[in-house]
């Protein structure tokens, strides 16, 4: 029996490749069209989440219900001696919240509940240090001094080629949006203070995201230990911005990473960015 277990939630990112070798457990963010309501990555594929993306009705996300949570936890209490359950920031999604409402009903293992503080790959970089870090034996202080070091060390920053679907979800004022549109900037989000918000404007989409990397190569002093490269159905263009990334980033590992629906809903389809970490 396994002593510590890793959870998630799938606006984190993780890649599939790392789920699978580190024994990640994904409980779905909820995404809806209108009155219909799917789990993400279990009854929504991404080809279709893309097909319904410009229907007049625009698709919302919510956190995962604290069922779904006491499900996951359940299914793993006799697998684990402890869960750590990592979790975007809370200053932008309910989902550690139902998280830790979820654990309280939940006998017979230990569970911690983490907020990372940031979101999307920056929360992905962080699960998938503690999964590792888990998978190698280590208990709950080691793996959660793994998680303080690895919140201390990840950026992630994400440059959007259009300010349509924020528009039309009302994550920006309608003026600020339309005189953005009007003047070609491009906004590259990263995380603030366990906000997610606009850090820097750009002039180009290309612009934004070689800038992007100038942000990550900065945040973690040009060596990372792992980085990953996001996209929202724009693989081709994310394997482009890889070869940018090794021109200023000295890294041991790299993922390729789809945001999915959760991320993609703000931003539509060919958002580009990176995620870094030192952990």
């Amino acid at each position: 029996m396994s002593r510590v277990k890793i959870v998630t939630d799938s606006s984190s990112g993780v890649p599939q490749e790392v789920i699978e070798k580190n024994g990640i457990e994904i409980v779905p963010i909820q995404v809806q069209f209108g009155t219909d309501s799917y789990k993400e990555g279990r009854d929504l594929t991404i080809d279709e989440f893309y097909r319904r993306l410009d229907e007049p009705v625009l698709p919302t996300t919510s956190q995962p219900a604290p069922g779904d949570f006491v499900q996951m936890y359940k299914g793993l209490v006799g697998e684990c001696d402890e869960i750590i359950s990592v979790h975007l920031t809370s200053k932008g999604s309910g989902t550690c919240q139902a998280a830790r409402l979820a654990s309280q009903m939940i006998e017979g293992a230990r569970i911690t509940i983490v907020d990372t503080q940031t979101a999307s790959l920056g929360t992905g970089l962080i699960a998938m240090a503690a999964a590792e870090a888990a998978l190698g034996g280590g208990g709950h202080e080691e793996v959660m001094r793994v998680i303080r070091r690895a919140m201390d060390t990840t950026s992630v920053f994400v440059a959007l080629p259009t300010l349509k679907y924020l528009r039309r979800s009302g994550r920006v004022p309608q003026v600020q949006a339309w005189v953005a549109s009007l003047l070609s900037i491009n906004p590259i989000l990263g995380v603030r203070d366990g906000m997610v918000e606009a850090v820097e404007r750009v002039r180009t989409f290309r612009g934004a995201v070689r800038r992007t990397v100038e942000l990550a190569a900065r945040a973690c002093g040009g060596r990372a230990s792992r980085i990953v490269i996001m996209h929202t159905n724009a693989l081709d263009d994310a394997r482009a911005l890889l070869e940018d990334a090794r021109q200023m980033i000295q890294f041991d590992e790299v993922h390729f990473a789809e945001m999915g629906g959760s991320m993609a809903v703000h931003g539509g389809a060919g958002m580009l960015g990176i995620a870094v970490t030192q952990a």
